[in-house]
């Protein structure tokens, strides 16, 4: 907590220090060409616009904090990346602005000071930085956690160069000269923002790891594709005229026509060095969702299974309850007696965190909480506190009013027709508010976090991604009591799936985890209990979770539309699909498959269209089958395959009602 705290103000002051850097520098050089300090007129809007560029790249990059635990030239990059994107926006801002009374000069002198400055910086912080602590920072350890799909600038700037060099060409082809004119820059401009954002979208110019050379090319044919569309909606909204049209759009052509077969030839000829290829993972042993088992101790005295029930009995006693009995039994029949020793037992009714706040960490082996979990605002948080005041092994019991029974009990407090009409406003305020940016705070205001509408999968996928396996559950009244156990670590997962479009994690190429993108056809947090559902219900005829309660009525319909499958195409554009493959799976999925499967799986890259909707296989078994026909074959015939499983796919789904279950 403390290293946490002075690694925030260290950022604060590295943020303070830039922003009076960019303020000197900037007023310096108004002063030079204007002999004054102070920017007035098109100047002044030109240094609020820099700022604020400026500002944002940089929070965007994270370079304050990362100038404290990264070395120098993983921090300079970060510089390198802010300033150029900073330079190149701002550069588009004037143009399209145009405002042609800001000098150019004056915009790059002033952006070359300022990196310089900062470069100076962080050259002489790393300097006394190492004096003071020279084991600090490990450059081999830093190197290990770069993050994936880092653009390489020996294939960036090349890909640069030459979108200026065709440029430049066709301008003296097209009027003989090349002459600095207003409508240059603006071409030159939209032709670079199309460029950047298709190889953003498609992350070419990172490096190659695949085998095969036709995955490493694929990105550089749809960037080609996008540049195309992104400069005919520049020309659309820009209103460009006819001679800068005809330039770009004959760039953009050239630039791909030459791009592609190079880098075809690059990776076709074999340069892609053995070390740099990924080496194919164990398969034998996956971690599901990052968590891992803790260490739990099971030593029990003969005589605590009376001291227990004798406890559990007096705690009974002061509480009131129409169905106390019932409960007691529940309780006593299915809380393993060996985890719940006598003198630390703690029962609440309360919605406060601060009767949980005040024990002792890892001092309780059983906390029963009577209060229904809908009225607590910052559910995680809750759950997470008792974690940490329950030891290793410890149980948690709780109760919340599900969704089923909420819905149940508004149809039985009004007619049937005011139900229809009423209940879509009810489903939009407690169901679609939470979970949207612009809404959920609007929501918490009004409803202070009481009344929540949760559903059983959204309840028990928290538990889980707290740490937490279910034991038993059973409904008293209208609230479904849980006995939970804790036995694992916090999932690290930094998305779990709340929003409409959901993140979620599963095995690509290399048995790479990569994201992909959905509608949200699940309740939220359902991920965390796929496990538990298979074990308890296992699979039905077709290969899907039989009783898998997590699927909404929403969700029925968008899988049955292909909707939910839409997001995907981002997914497709970056390279971690492709159009045609395997299904990508998530870890639990995975781990069902044999494992020759497996490792046949992994050395192809998945896809939107799976090959049994052409096969149309109707158990686990035949999916599997499919699949593995479908892989040999396309490691023979890649891409008559692709094409032959494509058409067929198409067919069924369009004629003969093929849809994902």
């Amino acid at each position: 907590m403390v290293n946490t705290e002075k690694t925030e103000i260290k950022s604060r002051v590295f943020f303070l220090t830039d922003i009076l850097i960019v303020l000197s520098i900037f007023c310096l050089a108004n002063y030079i060409k204007f002999r004054i300090f102070i920017p007035q007129g098109s100047y002044l809007g030109l240094f609020i616009m820099f700022l604020l560029y400026w500002v944002f790249f940089s929070l965007y990059y994270k370079k304050y904090k990362e100038i404290i635990h990264r070395p120098f030239w993983f921090a300079w990059r970060l510089i390198f990346w802010s300033t150029v994107l900073s330079f190149f926006f701002i550069t588009l801002t004037v143009s399209i602005a145009n405002l042609w009374s800001v000098s150019r000069v004056f915009i790059i002198i002033v952006t070359l000071c300022i990196t310089a400055f900062e470069t100076v910086f962080l050259l002489l912080y790393k300097i006394v930085q190492h004096a003071v602590k020279p084991n600090y920072i490990s450059t081999k350890q830093d190197k290990k956690h770069l993050p994936s799909g880092v653009f390489h600038l020996r294939w960036l700037i090349p890909g640069a160069l030459l979108i200026f060099g065709i440029y430049f060409t066709f301008i003296w082809f097209r009027t003989g000269i090349i002459i600095y004119k207003p409508w240059n820059e603006q071409a030159l401009l939209v032709l670079l923002s199309s460029w950047g954002l298709s190889t953003i979208l498609t992350r070419r110019y990172t490096a190659p790891t695949h085998q095969n050379a036709f995955y490493e090319i694929a990105p550089y044919i749809k960037a080609g594709l996008l540049m195309l569309l992104f400069i005919g909606v520049f020309y659309f909204f820009l209103r460009l005229d006819s001679l800068s049209r005809t330039i770009i759009f004959s760039t953009s052509v050239m630039h791909s026509a030459l791009e592609i077969p190079i880098f075809f030839l690059y990776f076709f000829g074999g340069n892609l060095s053995e070390n740099k290829r990924k080496i194919l993972p164990d398969t034998e042993n996956i971690n599901i969702l990052g968590q891992e088992p803790l260490n739990i101790k099971t030593d029990i005295q003969p005589d605590e299974k009376l001291r227990f029930k004798q406890k559990l009995t007096s705690i009974f006693q002061r509480i009131y309850l129409p169905y106390k009995n019932e409960l007691y039994h529940f309780l006593s029949k299915h809380l393993p007696i060996e985890k719940a020793e006598k003198d630390e037992m703690r029962l609440f009714n309360t919605v406060s965190l601060i009767n949980v706040q005040i024990l002792k960490n890892k001092s309780i082996s059983l906390l029963i909480n009577l209060y229904k979990l809908n009225n607590i605002r910052r559910l995680n948080v809750y759950l997470l506190t008792c974690y940490n005041k329950i030891s290793p092994g410890g149980l948690i019991v709780g109760c919340f009013e599900p969704l089923e029974m909420i819905r149940n009990r508004l149809r039985s407090e009004m007619p049937r027709f005011l139900f229809i009409m009423l209940y879509p406003f009810h489903f939009i305020f407690y169901r679609v508010f939470p979970k949207l940016p612009g809404t959920k705070q609007l929501y918490f205001i009004l409803t202070k976090g009481e009344k929540r509408v949760l559903s059983k999968a959204e309840v028990f996928g928290r538990l889980s991604f707290c740490g937490y396996q279910l034991i038993k559950e059973k409904i008293f009244g209208d609230k479904l009591y849980f006995i939970c156990e804790k036995i694992k670590t916090v999932s690290p997962e930094e998305y779990p799936s709340y929003h409409p479009i959901v993140r979620l994690k599963r095995i690509g190429l290399n048995g790479e985890m990569i994201t992909i993108f959905k509608f949200r056809t699940m309740h939220p947090y359902s991920e965390f209990i796929q496990k538990e559902i298979y074990d308890e219900y296992h699979l039905d005829s077709f290969g899907k979770m039989r009783n898998d309660y997590r699927l909404t009525q929403w969700g029925k319909i968008l899988r049955r539309c292909f909707i939910d499958e839409l997001p995907q195409i981002y997914n497709w554009l970056k390279g971690d699909l492709k159009l045609v493959g395997v299904r990508a799976l998530s870890e639990q999925y995975f781990s069902l498959y044999p494992k020759d499967m497996q490792k046949l799986r992994i050395k192809s890259k998945p896809g939107l269209v799976p090959p049994y909707y052409a096969d149309t296989p109707q158990s686990f078994d035949e999916i599997v089958e499919s699949e593995r026909k479908y892989l040999k074959q396309k490691h023979e015939h890649p891409i008559k395959t692709d094409l032959i499983y494509f058409f067929r796919a198409i067919i069924n789904i369009v004629f003969r009602g093929a849809r994902s279950q």
